[in-house]
């Protein structure tokens, strides 16, 4: 029960409130943040997969470039260096990743063609030896002096005969350009590099990068890389921090009351459990007195049969002679024993029952009485003196009266089984009103509780009897506790004295009697 209620008081302290609250919101805001992460990374392969795409495409426009210019170029009509530029500055035009269009004639003096506004004669030597060293491939190498470009030459006419060289310059950061605002973010990294893995455009990642693939096209088969690295703000934007945290209270809130109601209901449930085991345990403790009292109260029932008996003997012969009035009188003592008798065999009745849960006046006078009926044969029995002062008339208290009755029942029983085998065997019972609480001590002249138990002596079977339970006390404390009294064992009274306090009824006041 300690531990119960333990639990419960964790439950309702305002730091644990807090703690939860602070773990629902901890836990919703990383599933956010997961579930945030999976979204990216899928958005984030799908736009890789479509810019691997246009890239190829865009790379598989540079060999139809090449084709048609390289037609042109090996063409005898007149003005066909003039067509030659047209076409290559409208591929410029169309297509402004193409930065220059180059035609060297592989003789040293022949024809050159730029759409550049001079060609250096180190970069036509470059384009002559790429294309005399070509057996039919493009020939892919970086731009000289142009960060982020490359060249892409060809020779003209592709074959043994080839009079020139033809070289587009493509920009590699124009390449990559895309219309989706995904790549702006700065989260994401893309770049080219060349076939033999030297970055040739764009920024490398900053760890291995979660996608990686060469271009479809099979003259330009460029490498191209992409990473995606999201910050917290990427994966957990202020405009959804505010709704989740609400969300989370809102989540928290609803768990917390279904809690609170589960608790409440199991801790109603496990109390009417343990009312009803204590109800059952309070009728099997009544029932085995009840056996043990069957001797005292068979005792208690031959005084009044026996009188019964002499007076009808009596009353035969009165009426034999007539005596009609003397004849009244013996029928009235009848009466009256037998009545006697009934009051005795209806506390037995009462004493056996299950008691009722519920909480009524019980007039305290009418308690001390009735266990003192109970008791008084047992005690004649074992030669003890039982002193029961007569509480005050009209003090009451809100509880049970069979509940009542059975503690202060088994209090009075231990003290007369106390005192077995001493000289002096007295036990006596005493109602006060005290503040609030009716006040009913107790005791006997017994040896008292062993040091050794009185700590734990209202503890479950706790006993400092041989053949005893102990569970006497630990019931007398939980009925008490139910009526909202308490029941303790006083120190330093000089004799075994047990304080019972119930609530009075209303204001109810007096002195102890006796």
């Amino acid at each position: 029960m300690n531990n119960r209620h333990s639990i419960y008081q964790i439950l309702g302290s305002p730091l644990f409130l807090f703690l939860g609250w602070v773990v629902v919101t901890v836990v919703m805001l990383a599933a956010a943040v997961g579930f945030e992460h999976r979204r990216l990374m899928s958005e984030f392969y799908d736009e890789a997969t479509v810019m691997h795409r246009l890239v190829s495409q865009r790379a598989d426009q540079h060999d139809a470039h090449l084709t048609a210019l390289s037609a042109i170029a090996d063409s005898e009509t007149d003005g066909r260096d003039r067509v030659f530029l047209n076409v290559a500055r409208t591929i410029q035009q169309f297509y402004p990743r193409v930065k220059d269009v180059d035609l060297v004639s592989l003789t040293p003096g022949g024809t050159v063609l730029s759409t550049r506004d001079g060609l250096s004669a180190e970069r036509q030597q470059m384009i002559r030896a790429a294309a005399e060293g070509s057996h039919g491939e493009l020939v892919i190498t970086k731009a000289p002096g142009d960060a982020g470009r490359y060249l892409l030459i060809k020779r003209s006419p592709n074959n043994e005969n080839a009079r020139y060289g033809l070289a587009l310059e493509v920009d590699g950061l124009s390449l990559l350009g895309m219309d989706s605002d995904f790549w702006s973010r700065p989260a994401v990294t893309r770049s080219l590099a060349l076939p033999d893995r030297s970055l040739l455009a764009g920024e490398p990642p900053t760890q291995s990068p979660q996608f990686m693939r060469r271009l479809s096209s099979r003259s330009q088969p460029l490498e191209l890389s992409a990473g995606i690295r999201p910050a917290l703000s990427d994966l957990l934007p202020w405009v959804l921090v505010i709704p989740l945290i609400v969300l989370s209270s809102l989540v928290y809130l609803a768990f917390m009351l279904w809690l609170r109601q589960r608790v409440f209901t199991r801790r109603a449930e496990r109390q009417a459990e343990i009312s009803a085991r204590e109800a059952r345990l309070a009728h099997a403790s009544r029932v085995n007195a009840l056996g043990e009292m069957a001797s005292g109260m068979a005792h208690e029932l031959t005084q009044p049969l026996t009188a019964i008996l002499s007076q009808a003997q009596a009353g035969r012969h009165l009426a034999a002679r007539g005596d009609m009035e003397a004849v009244g009188n013996v029928l009235q003592s009848i009466a009256d024993q037998s009545k006697r008798a009934s009051a005795i065999i209806m506390r037995l009745r009462n004493w056996s029952r299950m008691a009722p849960e519920e909480k009524t006046e019980v007039d305290l006078a009418g308690v001390l009485k009735n266990v003192e009926l109970l008791l008084s044969a047992e005690a004649r029995k074992n030669g003890v003196t039982l002193a029961v002062n007569t509480a005050e008339p009209g003090l009451s208290v809100r509880g049970d009266q069979v509940a009542l009755e059975q503690i202060v029942f088994n209090l009075v029983r231990n003290a007369i089984e106390a005192v077995e085998g001493m000289l002096e065997k007295q036990v006596s019972v005493s109602v006060r009103a005290q503040d609030s609480f009716a006040e009913i001590n107790v005791s006997d002249s017994g040896p008292g509780v062993p040091d050794a138990i009185r700590d734990h002596l209202f503890e479950p079977f706790t006993t400092g009897k041989p053949n005893g339970t102990g569970l006497g006390l630990t019931l007398c404390q939980r009925l008490s506790e139910g009526m909202g009294g308490d029941i303790r064992l006083l120190p330093g009274t000089g004799r075994t004295t047990f304080r019972v306090r119930i609530p009075l009824e209303g204001r109810n006041g007096g002195k102890t009697k006796g």
